[in-house]
């Protein structure tokens, strides 16, 4: 059974939501209801923080697509940052890289304002 921790810090401009596990089947409909809750809220900047993010399947990176299209539909941004390789890799071969900014480290994507 896999699992999924997600913590969110509040930030000045920003939430960070500190991703710790794998977005998968098992967990994609809590993770995908828990940040769409955010990017409901006009304005939200978003930060998911992937650095203990291990795995993601498709269904994980369907949850995010929701996720994102939420956000824009709210006039919030959702961004990610500290990909490990592994995830920055699935980001990139699947283009969600060109679709939800991507970050380095958090602190870029907080000093960005989740533009990329």
């Amino acid at each position: 059974m896999s699992a999924l921790k997600t913590t969110p810090t509040s930030h000045e401009h920003a939430v960070v939501v500190e991703l710790d596990g794998e977005i998968d089947i098992a967990t994609a409909e809590d993770f995908r209801a828990e940040i769409t809750a955010l990017a409901e809220t006009p304005g939200t900047h978003a930060i998911l923080d992937c650095e203990r993010l291990s795995f993601i399947d498709s269904s994980g990176l369907r949850a995010l697509i929701q996720c994102h299209k939420v956000a824009q539909q709210h006039s919030s941004q959702i961004a990610l940052a500290a990909a490990t390789h592994r995830v920055a890799q699935i980001l990139h071969v699947t283009a969600i890289d060109r679709r939800i900014p991507v970050h380095a480290t958090v602190a870029d994507a907080l000093r960005s304002g989740g533009s990329a």
